[in-house]
């Protein structure tokens, strides 16, 4: 972009498909948008990492570095008024005919001075206009930072509760493994079965407590993770988040009665609606503010480059006073002046023209940046329609399974109760249901962390409250933005 452009800025389209309203900056969810989950863990442990996170200490920082930089920046544009003051006493020694007299001298003086630049050439308004610009992009920054913290805790809480149920899922596959185990050895007992069968079915017990350890180990690094980013320790976050099925051994952690309305006793559920989402969310992206407030600060020092080679005109006011006692007299004089001052660089080997160029390829930089920023934006809001539509479908057909899983177990305990089967085929029926509640599991996890990845990817700027109507998709991002006059 040359740099006698304006600034670049994401322009608001004079109309959207399907009907869909330009967001507002007060269309956003509310402040404590995790609430809407429902889960009380979440909201505790945001709530502690919001009032002590280091990461948001350190661009909450940076916002009153940026905010203090704009009042020096205003405070240039007033009048400024200096005062200085200076005292000394002095002997001297006079030769004379009868001896030697020493004489002493005492001076006083004081200056007030008033001076003030004619700003003819914007330099002081186009530094207080970047400085105010820099402001904007770092209480951007700081907005982000708190949605990513909360992003992270809400999903982090997701995995570990997941992670935690998965666990029991896991145990109940070792038990009834072991179950298994024991019924080879009794009947390479009676010769019923050969060797290797019973090798067979150690290599699968194995296996799934290797399975049992590694889910474990997940945990624990789901737990440091929390730690970390909240602050709280970690025997508090366990105490938060319990293993459910330790205490009873492994047992079915997903009730037995019908399953679609289970797993919200296990992962919260996400709010159903699906939010309308037109390019417009990208003029509230904290991510693309920032870029774009630090894109009109390098434009406003273009200006101020250029104006530094101008020459400077100052109103100068100065009064002197001097006070001077020698010898048993007083004297004593005020001087004053007032009027402009004219000051401005003749030759600087084009260190000046050099500074402007600066100032243009930094303004470039910041252009591609904030392009760059408007592309990632875009496509992470894409990424999350995508998972979050993946997510429901995964776990509506996650619940048939389940369901299906169930079924099929509670029809095989009564047969094999019956005498109609075998232990081992009971066995394997529990088996299929333990993974297909693992698999349930999983996907309620996913689909809960998709729709907090959306809110994150979005840059909080969305209302939920506005859903799409029925069978309708939601506006894709990129079609609008390919209609999008530029």
């Amino acid at each position: 972009m040359h740099p006698g452009a304006p600034p670049a800025t994401v322009r608001t389209p004079p109309r959207w498909e399907n009907g869909a309203a330009p967001v507002s900056a007060s269309a956003t969810i509310e402040e404590r948008w995790w609430s809407r989950l429902g889960d009380p863990v979440i909201d505790q442990l945001i709530d502690a990492a919001l009032s002590d996170n280091p990461t948001l200490a350190e661009a909450l920082a940076r916002v009153d570095q940026a905010r203090a930089t704009l009042d020096a920046g205003r405070a240039a544009r007033l009048p400024r008024a200096d005062v200085s003051g200076a005292a000394s006493y002095g002997q001297q020694n006079l030769g004379t005919a009868g001896g030697v007299n020493t004489v002493g001298a005492a001076t006083a003086s004081i200056s007030p001075s008033l001076s003030w630049e004619l700003d003819l050439w914007g330099r002081v308004r186009k530094t207080a206009r970047a400085a105010q610009s820099r402001l904007d992009a770092r209480d951007a920054d700081a907005r982000d930072a708190r949605l990513s913290i909360a992003a992270q805790l809400a999903a982090g809480v997701l995995r570990l509760r997941a992670c935690n149920y998965s666990l029991g899922a896991r145990r109940a596959d070792i038990a009834s493994r072991s179950t298994e185990l024991e019924l080879m050895r009794t009947r390479l007992s009676f010769g019923a079965v050969a060797p290797v069968d019973v090798a067979s079915a150690r290599s699968n017990l194995a296996s799934a407590e290797i399975d049992r350890i590694s889910q474990q180990e997940q945990c624990t690094r789901e737990v440091d993770a929390l730690v970390a980013i909240s602050g709280v320790d970690a025997a508090t976050i366990r105490a938060l988040l319990p293993d459910p099925s330790a205490s009873d051994g492994g047992s079915t952690i997903v009730p037995q009665e019908e399953g679609e309305g289970d797993l919200a006793g296990i992962i919260p559920a996400a709010p159903p609606m699906r939010p309308v989402l037109p390019a417009t969310v990208l003029l509230h992206h904290p991510s693309v503010v920032a870029a774009e407030r630090e894109a009109n600060a390098r434009w406003s020092e273009i200006g101020v480059a250029q104006a530094e080679r101008m020459p400077r005109i100052d109103l100068v006011a100065i009064l002197t006073g001097q006070w001077l006692r020698a010898l048993g007299t007083t004297s004593s004089f005020a001087t004053w002046s007032a009027g402009p001052q004219l000051s401005g660089t003749v030759f600087d080997g084009g260190a000046g023209a050099a500074n402007v160029r600066n100032a243009e390829a930094r303004y470039r930089e910041a252009v591609a940046t904030l392009e760059g920023a408007v592309r990632t934006a875009v496509q992470g809001i894409e990424d999350g329609l995508a998972a979050q539509q993946s997510a429901e479908q995964r776990l509506a057909r996650s619940r048939e399974a389940l369901t299906a899983a169930r079924l099929a177990l509670n029809a095989n305990q009564a047969r094999w109760r019956a005498g109609a089967i075998d232990l081992f085929e009971l066995e394997a029926s529990r088996r299929q249901f333990n993974q297909a509640q693992e698999s349930a599991i999983a996907a309620a996890r996913d689909h809960a962390e998709a729709w907090v990845e959306l809110v994150r990817a979005s840059g909080n700027a969305f209302d939920l409250a506005s859903a799409v109507p029925d069978g309708q998709p939601p506006l894709a991002l990129s079609a609008a933005l390919a209609n999008h006059p530029q």
